[in-house]
């Protein structure tokens, strides 16, 4: 049945952290988002395609791709959704939007899509925090982020319809609220539950303090580490409801939510 809400989400993934990708505790294959007529995948990583073809997803119907940083979680499947997008890179079509090390590597690293893939598209975004692309009728801002990955970047999508942000990786910092005030859903990436810390991650803590001054309509949180999941995501999520005031979700692996209005689903897997 077709989606008749103005946009929606659907997890792929929800790992977070190296132990939980590396034990496949949860997928980790990223999310999709269907806004405004535009197909995107954010973030394919390990995975991204096995899990695409068990939720019933199909990629050749993407008109974009997103990768916020040249971490392996968040960019390995990512030259074969680009294939995909692109009928095996037969088509030119498509766009990449994402952050400098994707593309163009580093002193101490390649580039983790090489320029044929690149060139199979039919554009590639770079962008640097506050800066600006369109897909479509979506306006996409690159956020600022703190993490290891020092070009990594969040997005905040703006259609007709409604608006939608997500954090990617890293650790609350003042000031990062700005970009995601009020915005009708944020997906946040909350690694540990609040009792534990890791440097350049967000916890549970650190999401309370993002949510209570953005303000959003509602939240899902994903990217849980080991130490997240053996807390539980949803004793955490409700403990953060609380604090915060803020409708909040902890993601699962094939959740759909149809937003603005917060109804979630579940795609049902399928069998080889």
């Amino acid at each position: 049945m077709k989606n008749q809400n103005p946009f929606r989400v659907t997890f792929l993934g929800t790992a977070g952290g190296r132990f939980v990708v590396i034990t496949q505790l949860r997928a980790s294959g990223g999310f999709i988002l269907e806004m405004e007529g535009e197909m995107l995948h954010i973030d394919p990583g390990p995975g991204a395609l096995v899990r695409a073809k068990q939720y019933g997803v199909n990629l050749q119907k993407l008109t974009g791709v997103l990768c916020t940083h040249a971490h392996p979680d968040h960019y390995t499947d990512l030259e074969y959704v680009i294939e995909a997008i692109t009928s095996g890179a037969r088509k030119r079509k498509g766009i990449l939007v994402t952050d400098k090390p994707v593309v163009e590597g580093t002193r101490d690293n390649w580039p983790v899509v090489s320029k044929y893939h690149q060139k199979a598209l039919e554009r590639v975004v770079v962008l640097e925090p506050g800066e600006k692309t369109r897909i479509g009728s979506i306006e996409i801002t690159a956020t600022e982020t703190r993490h290891r990955e020092p070009d990594n970047i969040g997005f905040v999508f703006r259609g007709k319809e409604g608006s939608i942000g997500y954090t990617s990786d890293g650790e609350y910092f003042p000031g990062m609220e700005k970009y995601f005030k009020d915005v009708d859903c944020l997906i946040a990436n909350v690694l540990r539950p609040r009792k534990e810390t890791w440097p350049e991650h967000m916890n549970s803590r650190q999401a309370v303090e993002l949510l209570s001054k953005a303000r959003p309509k509602m939240a899902i949180l994903s990217a849980f580490g080991m130490l997240m999941l053996r807390a539980g995501p949803e004793k955490e999520v409700a403990w953060i409801e609380k604090q915060s005031g803020v409708k909040t979700l902890a993601a699962r692996d094939g959740m759909t939510v149809d937003l603005p209005e917060g109804k979630t689903g579940q795609k049902k897997p399928r069998m080889p």
